[in-house]
């Protein structure tokens, strides 16, 4: 009886080591699919910029210069140093050229109206002329950027003298005598200041203002003008221009005479035909 009793302890012995065993191994043993959930859990989702053409270096990003994409990528991997914090890159400048489908790397882009970007693009010789905007024209604010392009028009009107010249006045009497005449195109805005409300109250005179570049001959023309006249400005419709090449005149061809026309702003009133209503 005692040799039987120790041989059924030694079976329980054996048989509860080798569920140990399985025990322990089953524990180690990852679960189908546990191993992908894993390495999915340490991927990490960045926006990068991927340009579209060979990008020259100290050249302002267009739209279609780049093109923003979602990737996933490991927190170690070396592409998380071209994650964009930006929802859009457009008129921001570029230090370094960029080859066609390479990534922007985020710390070659200088920010539109930085001091970086202020100092990047002035010409030497050249001067930031401030246009403070009354309340009539903070549209622009919200339709012009740093690194957009404005077009500087005088708003003026014909007065005829006693002796019957006529005497150019800015601006006009009358809405039917206003006319305008472009004094510079496509200037580059190089920064924009805006007023906030606290400013504002405590100083009534602070506006925002536009930062554009200006060459000296034209900032003296303003100046000129300066509590003599009405000077309006408008977004332009395309890029700003080089002001170091040699066909960035002011004006040219009849927009160089003065004025530009004598056709008012707005036509004569037409006289509307009369319907008359009859039972």
């Amino acid at each position: 009886m005692k040799k039987s009793a120790l041989i059924i302890y030694m079976l329980m012995i054996l048989t509860g080591g080798i569920g140990i065993l399985f025990y322990i191994k089953s524990a180690h043993t990852p679960a189908p699919g546990a191993s992908e959930m894993q390495a999915h859990s340490l991927t990490e989702t960045i926006i990068v910029a991927v340009a579209q053409r060979d990008l020259a270096a100290n050249s302002i990003l267009k739209k279609d210069d780049f093109q923003l994409k979602n990737i996933s990528v490991s927190p170690e991997s070396t592409e998380m140093q071209f994650n964009i914090m930006e929802n859009d890159l457009t008129h921001w400048a570029l230090k370094s050229a960029v080859a066609k489908d390479s990534y922007l790397q985020p710390t070659a882009l200088v920010e539109p109206g930085s001091d970086d970007y202020i100092a990047m693009f002035i010409t030497p010789g050249n001067v930031l002329y401030p246009f403070e905007l009354d309340a009539s024209d903070n549209y622009l604010l919200n339709n012009v950027k740093s690194g957009a392009s404005v077009d500087i028009y005088l708003a003026y009107g014909l007065r005829q003298d006693d002796n019957g010249s006529e005497d150019i006045i800015s601006p006009a009497k009358s809405i039917r005598d206003t006319r305008l005449k472009p004094l510079m195109v496509n200037r580059r805005v190089l920064a924009i200041r805006r007023v906030n409300r606290d400013e504002k109250e405590k100083a009534q005179e602070s506006r925002s203002q536009l930062l554009v570049e200006l060459r000296d001959a034209e900032l003296k023309l303003l100046k000129g003008l300066e509590g003599n006249a009405r000077v309006l400005l408008f977004p332009s419709i395309r890029g700003p221009i080089d002001l170091r090449s040699r066909g960035s005149e002011t004006l040219s061809g009849k927009e160089a005479t003065w004025p530009v026309s004598s056709a008012p702003l707005f036509d004569e009133p037409r006289s509307r035909p009369t319907h008359e209503w009859r039972g």
